[in-house]
């Protein structure tokens, strides 16, 4: 039924989408059915770039792409260089169209429409290259996502009790470097059609090594440079978008952000690995008296896949997840029409709301038995079918509700942010000691809030940073917070608690914590606070210094379950950033570790950040 409602939902809008007859096009435009097929397609109309000063606050981060309703225009002043021609816009009338074309191939190179030219081919990202150093990132053995801290010196044999003895490495200092490309191509087809896309050059590679995948091309031998074993360049979005009569369509795999970022968040962000959140989606953006009515269907996972020649399949549809939401916004979408807004004092109130459907049917789980390793039964996730393996099925029946709503007030030199997240249903089944099946629900809520008081606007400026993450009645959860629920479920021998509590943070969300933010990973099952204090030496120069607190909300949910409070991490940084896109800067931080991050087998010793990087935003 969702792939039927799916392929409705496109058919009903191609209808919208389709061209005039000749005949209509003819009365409408005065021009004949030949003239018009010989004519290219028309570009968006352009807006000229604004003349005005840009803000003088650096960026925080880099531009995204333009948005759909957002127009760039080439030079106005000269469009005879633009397109290689010497005529110019003066000698047409006004609402007609110039095309220069390319006198070898007669491919348009540039269009003038209204006076304005306009841009096919648009192309925004960053360039990023940076050095991370971390001392004590194993907390002294207490992170439970440092494989490398089980690594070892060597291993003996205790010579009177005949055990195996290793000595660990006990490296403090961990120091690597990397560099990354991100680009965000735009392709302006028509006024009503675009097409979008994201990659990332180097995304996931640290200088000096290949990529993380094993070596399988039997080069290793003779190679003598760093020789790509793995995709270098990873292409994270590609989206089409369609202006319909009643909205615009968003068509493909795409990045998703919603308010601050504790549910769902693009990761789109300068000095950062981070690919963000993406969503094989079809979305509907009806604007109705300032306000935005936003449907949108997910193909949340396809399960597992069959190599069918030489393209993949879907091998089966008892393993396909879904998502269907409903959101409503209000908010100024252009950047700097909104920090206008802010550097006149006027009031500005934005909101969102969410409601979001995740379901997997009744006989939803895939789940794989080896034959080689005595049947152990473990998840497959969206892989292809290996020959040598025989696959069963179990009942899921997940259904989960996300509701989510976020509030941005900007009055005068004070700015309030907030997010409040609550998912409640079921999120599929586990296997009981006595043989049988049993659901496993979710009842978690998280919020956020971002203060900023401009003190002397574009001087001297005080931020604060808070959230809380609902605890569970399981033990450790903070300590297994990454890829997996925590331990509240299967926690006890009789599985009696089959209900996670603990809301996560996005990995992406960033409240000045090194601990949570680049040792641990998703923020749960607490609380944080970060104060800090921005100065600009110039208007292309700040320095900022705070601290940030966290803590657990149950003594059992820490790390080590030994106490609430995690750490206290002071910070310091500066940052540079002009107008022409150069971006540089460092941040230190230091933690200073409370009982929380304690185990049985250690007390967490300090522990520092340090991060240097420099790149460019266009």
């Amino acid at each position: 039924m969702a792939r039927i409602f799916v392929f409705l939902m496109v058919f009903a809008f191609s209808f919208q989408l389709l061209p005039q007859t000749a005949a209509e096009e003819e009365a409408n435009t005065g021009k004949t059915t030949d003239e018009a097929a010989a004519e290219p397609a028309a570009a968006p109309e352009a807006a000229a770039k604004p003349e005005e000063e840009p803000a003088e606050e650096p960026a925080e981060e880099p531009a995204e792409a333009k948005s759909e309703t957002e127009e760039t225009a080439g030079d106005p002043e000269n469009p005879a260089e633009n397109s290689g021609e010497s005529a110019t816009v003066e000698e047409f009338q006004e609402g007609q169209e110039f095309v220069a074309e390319d006198e070898k191939n007669d491919a348009p190179l540039v269009k003038i429409q209204q006076g304005k030219p306009v841009k096919y081919f648009e192309l925004y990202g960053y360039f990023n290259v940076a050095d991370t150093f971390s001392y004590n990132m194993k907390l002294s053995g207490n992170n439970p996502y440092m494989a490398s801290r089980n690594t070892v010196n060597n291993v003996s044999t205790d010579e009177t009790t005949g055990e195996r003895v290793t000595s660990p490495t006990n490296e403090h200092v961990l120091n690597w470097a990397w560099l990354k490309l991100h680009l965000e191509p735009v392709i302006n087809i028509a006024e009503t059609m675009e097409i979008h896309t994201k990659l990332s050059i180097f995304g996931n590679t640290a200088m000096g090594a290949d990529n993380y995948e094993i070596d399988r091309k039997e080069n290793g031998l003779m190679r003598d440079a760093q020789l790509a074993t793995s995709a270098s360049i990873v292409f994270e979005g590609l989206w089409g978008v369609f202006d319909t009569p009643i909205g615009q369509l968003k068509v493909g795999r795409m990045p998703f952000h919603w308010g601050l970022g504790i549910l769902y968040s693009d990761g789109n962000k300068f000095n950062t690995l981070s690919s963000g959140n993406y969503l094989d989606r079809i979305q509907l953006t009806i604007p109705i008296m300032g306000f935005k009515i936003i449907p949108a269907f997910d193909l949340a996972s396809t399960g597992l896949l069959d190599k069918y020649h030489d393209y993949f399949i879907d091998a089966s549809q008892k393993d396909d997840g879904f998502n269907v939401s409903l959101m409503f916004t209000m908010q100024e979408d252009d950047p700097a029409v909104l920090e206008n807004k802010l550097l006149n004092e006027k009031t500005v109130v934005e909101v969102g709301a969410m409601v979001m459907f995740s379901w997997k049917g009744d006989t939803t789980g895939e789940w794989v038995k080896s034959e080689e390793d005595g049947g152990d039964v473990q998840p497959t996730g969206d892989k292809f079918v290996d020959p040598d393996k025989i696959y069963a099925y179990t009942g899921q029946s997940a259904k989960l509700w996300k509701l989510d709503a976020w509030l941005n007030l900007h009055y005068k030199n004070f700015s309030f942010k907030t997010e409040l997240a609550f998912l409640t249903g079921s999120i599929g089944k586990i296997r009981l000691d006595d043989g049988k099946d049993a659901s496993v629900n979710a009842q978690m809520v998280g919020w956020a809030a971002d203060l900023e008081y401009r003190i002397i606007p574009k001087k001297f400026h005080m931020g604060f940073l808070t959230g809380i993450a609902s605890p569970d009645d399981a033990d450790y959860i903070q300590g297994d917070s990454w890829n997996t629920p925590g331990n509240s479920v299967n926690n006890s021998s009789t599985n009696s608690d089959r209900t996670v509590e603990n809301f996560r943070f996005n990995k992406d969300y960033n409240f000045n914590s090194a601990l949570w933010n680049q040792f641990l990973g998703r923020f749960t099952g607490g609380y944080y606070a970060s104060l800090t204090a921005t100065y600009f030496f110039l208007d292309d120069l700040k320095g900022y210094v705070g601290t940030t607190y966290t803590m657990a909300l149950k003594e059992n949910n820490s790390l080590g379950g030994k106490g609430l409070p995690n750490a206290l991490e002071p910070f310091i940084g500066i940052d540079y950033a002009n107008k022409s896109g150069m971006r540089l800067g460092t941040r230190y931080q230091i933690g200073i570790p409370f009982s929380g991050l304690d185990t049985d087998e250690h007390e967490t010793t300090l522990f520092h950040y340090l991060n240097v990087y420099l790149g460019m935003v266009f």
